[in-house]
């Protein structure tokens, strides 16, 4: 019945290749195995991946289902169960993995907005660690896919090939039951949830990670809000407009922007010493000038969406879950979006963002100039002799080339935003050609930790020295300048799939970043900042600021009048310094997995500005965004 024949299988080497039922087998294995193969990459241990699948009935069905149909359809079309498999499991597989190293190396798993960034994978690539291991549990994966390959290779031919109006027919069908499946009221309602704030972390918990990716492009594009009319935003707009103000600067003083990459006061660890004070400048400048806490858009990584934050006061949680403020669906959107930086243009500034490194990711090539940058400059753009540390342009190259940007600027006054690179991850105990100037002593940490805190305390080391350097600098000028010296996130310090720095030291509870209660979320995401002068101003500067208010901060520091968005943003302020996936903070600093009810009526009239500005019909978004 099955055409099998008791032949001896080495006359037909196509014999085994023939027999349906084992096709058939396979073909309704396949997607469970692929399944078990992403919840074992994400979990690590097969015996928690089979749990999972058990105890999550509807969306393991869900996904098993979808693969099944996907994979029937490229059978039918291509007529090979071998590319059936490799097509409909090895770009899950590669997800997966994907995610599984993001986890370890930035406490976060794989979110839709990075599938923007896969043209930049050998570049992202190089900022893992070489002591980074994978895990037991996908190497176990990676020999069970294997395996599967070659049973897919080995009994890949049908028994016969069917005729082309039957192929296609068959695919138009398994095509049709797929888009059927994947639309059905019931897929919505499971893959939607119960929790508006769900995390990424969340949702794969809840759905294992192929539909909690899914169910993220699902919802990834914004959902226009209730209250969106050209009648409510001119409301909201001669609402706002009652409260803004004119401002008359008697000077214009230079603004200097340096954010420092991965900066932070090491003394918040405990249970660790060090050899001497990492950021002996920081620390002596500080006790002079304001400094504070600046609340960071994101930990470990995402650098790019803090300065797209700061430039514009758009908190990240109000664009679609699948984009990030650095990836917004067109670069046009870039040009027309509410900028601090067209503003210090409009008031006559030469306008200026240097960065350490190359302009191949967060679309900066594009997006920096659409911003308002009237110059940019990459590494490959420096004029002055670059010295190496860590394997990036040292700090103190940084240093040298803005002072040069700076001393070009001619009459004009100029702000200037800088970015370093030279304490970027891996960290790693040989990351550095020489050794640390600062050790630490912790016997939490052992030989791997120091390791890594070591070459974390030799980049801050450097860091500290080059603040110290341009504040000299700045020191000896006759013109009034600002400097907004700030770190962009705090460093992601991992010591393996579920260990890290943070953890071991008691600084968090728990290597994983969903078990993390508001306040740990908030102390993850924050990082120190100092508002330096020249001129002895005296600036009202709160103790605790978020990325969404630094724009507006720094305008008013310089005496520049705002666009009427960034009066909003001064309203907004009065209630909230961080909105983002999982955590928001209040005006008083309380922070919380969602804003409160209390918060309700401002975060409503937030997201309808911005959804008329970035992702409407702009009714009003001109008057938001005109230059006073």
């Amino acid at each position: 019945m099955f055409g099998i024949h008791m032949r001896n299988p080495e006359k037909n080497p196509d014999h085994y290749g023939k027999i349906p039922w084992i096709r058939a087998v396979l073909i309704m294995l396949s997607p469970i195995i692929c399944l078990f193969l992403c919840q074992l990459i994400t979990l690590q241990q097969p015996l928690e991946a089979l749990a999972w699948i058990f105890s999550h009935g509807k969306p393991a069905v869900l996904t098993y289902l979808t693969l099944l149909l996907a994979l029937l359809l490229i059978e039918r079309l291509s007529s090979s169960l071998f590319l059936a498999v490799l097509l409909s499991l090895l770009p899950c597989f590669l997800l997966s993995l994907a995610s599984y190293i993001k986890q370890v190396i930035n406490g976060v798993p794989l979110l839709i907005s990075d599938l923007s960034m896969m043209g930049q994978v050998s570049e992202i690539t190089g900022f893992v660690s070489d002591d980074f291991r994978l895990g037991g549990g996908t190497w176990l994966a990676m020999l069970l896919l294997l395996i599967l390959c070659v049973f897919a290779f080995r009994f890949s031919r049908p028994l016969k090939k069917s005729p082309v109006w039957k192929r296609l027919t068959i695919s138009a069908v398994l095509a049709a039951a797929i888009f059927c499946l994947i639309n059905a009221p019931a897929t919505a309602a499971l893959l939607a949830g119960d929790d508006e704030g769900e995390s990424q972390a969340m949702r794969n918990e809840r759905l294992g990670l192929l539909a909690g990716l899914f169910s993220a492009a699902r919802q990834s594009s914004i959902q226009e809000p209730d209250a969106y009319s050209e009648d409510n935003m001119n409301r909201i707009l001669k609402l706002i407009n009652k409260g803004s103000s004119t401002l008359e600067s008697p000077q214009q003083p230079n603004v200097i922007v340096l954010m420092s990459e991965s900066f932070f006061d090491p003394d918040c660890l405990p249970n660790v010493q060090y050899s001497t004070d990492p950021v002996s400048n920081y620390r002596a400048l500080a006790k002079d000038f304001p400094s504070g806490i600046f609340l960071s858009n994101t930990f470990a990584g995402g650098t790019g969406n803090v300065e797209m934050e700061v430039f514009t006061g758009i908190p990240s949680a109000l664009i679609g879950t699948g984009e990030t403020l650095s990836s917004l669906r067109s670069s046009d959107i870039y040009s027309r979006l509410p900028s601090i930086v067209r503003t210090f243009g409009a008031n006559g500034y030469e306008t200026s963002f240097i960065h350490s490194y190359n302009n191949l990711l967060f679309e900066r090539e594009n997006n920096i100039p659409a911003i308002g940058f009237n110059t940019v400059l990459f590494q490959e753009d420096f004029t002055v002799e670059p010295s190496l540390a860590g394997g990036y342009y040292s700090d103190d190259t940084l240093i040298s080339q803005l002072i040069a940007q700076f001393e070009s600027k001619g009459d004009k006054p100029i702000f200037l935003y800088s970015v370093s690179m030279e304490n970027h991850q891996p960290f790693e105990a040989d990351k550095f050609e020489t050794p640390s100037p600062i050790t630490a002593q912790s016997d939490l940490l052992g030989e791997d930790g120091l390791g890594v805190m070591n070459s974390l305390l030799h980049g801050l080391y450097d860091a500290d020295a080059a603040l110290g350097r341009l504040t000299e600098y700045l020191s000896a000028l006759e013109e009034p300048t600002i400097l907004l010296f700030f770190g962009d996130h705090l460093p992601g310090l991992s010591l393996g799939s579920d260990d890290s720095v943070y953890a071991r030291l008691g600084y968090t509870s728990t290597a994983d970043t969903t078990l993390w209660t508001p306040h740990e979320l908030k102390q993850m995401h924050s990082t120190p900042f100092l508002l330096w002068n020249n001129y002895d101003a005296q600036f009202e500067v709160p103790e605790l600021m978020g990325g969404m208010g630094f724009g507006s901060y720094l305008l008013d520091w310089a005496g520049i009048s705002k666009p009427l968005y960034f009066t909003w943003v001064d309203n907004a302020l009065e209630q909230m310094l961080l909105y983002r996936e999982r955590l928001f903070v209040k005006a008083d600093g309380t922070p919380f997995n969602a804003p409160p009810s209390d918060c309700d009526d401002m975060i409503n009239t937030y997201k309808t500005i911005i959804y008329d500005i970035v992702y409407g019909k702009q009714y009003t978004a001109e008057a938001f965004v005109r230059l006073p």
